[in-house]
């Protein structure tokens, strides 16, 4: 969120270099160790934060911590690194781009947010990403990754005099001062809109329906996530049974909440044949209406409960598990004690209160409607649920407030 839209992918990259090198190991000594130790490392950057996760044996602790604290307080984003992550990346772009699942997932996510931090590519697009120096990231790296800006969570078998003495001895000379974190602005009001991208050589459209969601911390979320569960959040869910068991218009149709610290979309998802596609949008659009009326059966309340509970506790079974929702609690500003009342929070919850809160923040007639295939076949009978946009897979730029290529 942090990254400018013309620097998307800035964020990715200063995480992807963090491990290809220190002021005193280079990418291959750096590998080499984590190799011959069994040592998992990876670095990446969602939305709010950058996150270092190591997982290593207790015999190896020791080393576990020197790696993580070099790598987090001493990179040095050496050159011949920059090019080699940042062709990676360009090539994995370039796959992407044709593909058109994962155009629909980053154009809704546009038409929702429109130019909201939120709102852009994190992996970036082939400009952006392509135009990135060296001094970009370390620049970007001074003045984010500072102590007073992060979080250090030990899982494992440690105890606490442990764990603490390792955080001492590792981090406690890390003396940067980052700037105090800034509330991101409200994400923009739903709105009623059509959105296709051209792709005129596909003979599926991808789908993608939705609404500017909540934030993580939102009272009304772990009630929204029931619900969600009723609709699309299983196989059973009320919209894979219609659009795939029911009718045969797809493999698979889903709907999430995709939820970050001061906003999240909501998107039900879906793809068919392209001579399908109105049929398609125009059922999910009736069941979202059609939820909204009536969002859930004293069956279906009970059955996505009892989901959520038991799947609480596999979901908890690992370390690196309790580290992530650990993390997860105090980048949100959850509570130290969210996760021990989690399924107590849950239990309590009616089906009266997944009703009311469905009902609060659905609103069916401000969806945004995004379709990714041959506009031809099926772009107006789209008008129906707003004003429709069609951009030509090649004039699409996801940096550009219109999304379009500005013209040379």
């Amino acid at each position: 969120a942090y990254a400018p839209p013309e620097k998307a992918g800035l964020a990715s990259l200063t995480a992807a270099l963090l491990r290809e090198g220190t002021k005193t190991r280079s990418s291959q000594e750096i590998a080499r160790a984590v190799d011959g130790a069994g040592v998992q490392l990876n670095a990446t950057a969602g939305n709010d934060v950058a996150t270092v996760s190591m997982e290593f044996m207790r015999s190896k602790a020791e080393l576990g911590f020197e790696l993580m604290a070099d790598i987090v307080q001493n990179p040095v984003f050496a050159e011949e690194e920059v090019a080699r992550q940042q062709q990676q990346m360009l090539s994995s772009l370039t796959v992407q781009y044709a593909n058109a699942q994962y155009l629909a997932g980053v154009t809704a996510a546009r038409a929702i947010l429109g130019t909201h931090p939120y709102a852009y590519p994190g992996d970036g697009t082939p400009d952006t990403v392509g135009a990135l120096k060296r001094q970009d990231l370390a620049e970007f790296y001074e003045k984010h990754f500072a102590p007073n800006r992060a979080w250090l969570v030990i899982t494992g078998d440690l105890s606490v005099e442990e764990a603490f003495a390792q955080a001492g001895k590792w981090f406690g000379g890390w003396d940067r001062k980052g700037p105090a974190d800034e509330p991101l602005p409200a994400a923009p009001p739903p709105r009623a809109q059509v959105l296709v991208i051209d792709m005129p050589t596909e003979n599926q459209t991808q789908i993608a329906v939705g609404q500017t969601g909540v934030a993580r911390n939102h009272p009304d979320y772990i009630a929204l996530q029931l619900g969600n569960q009723i609709f699309g959040g299983s196989f059973n869910s009320r919209l894979n049974m219609k659009l795939r068991a029911n009718e045969g218009l797809t493999y698979g149709a889903s709907s999430y909440f995709e939820p970050s610290r001061f906003a999240g979309v909501f998107e039900a998802t879906t793809f068919t044949r392209t001579e399908k596609t109105a049929e398609a949008i125009r059922m999910l659009a009736d069941l979202l209406k059609e939820y909204r009326d009536n969002p859930a059966t004293d069956a279906e309340f009970e059955e996505a409960r009892a989901y959520m509970s038991g799947s609480f506790a596999i979901a908890t079974e690992t370390a690196s598990s309790v580290a992530s929702r650990v993390l997860a609690a105090e980048v949100n500003g959850l509570g130290s004690d969210y996760w021990q009342r989690y399924r107590e929070r849950l239990e309590k919850l009616t089906r009266a209160e997944v009703e009311a809160a469905v009902r609060r923040f659905l609103q069916p007639d401000k969806m945004t409607i995004t379709a990714v295939g041959n506009a031809s076949a099926f772009a107006k009978a789209l008008e129906a649920y707003g004003p429709v946009r069609v951009i030509p897979v090649s004039d699409l730029d996801l940096t550009a407030p219109d999304l379009v290529k500005p013209k040379r």
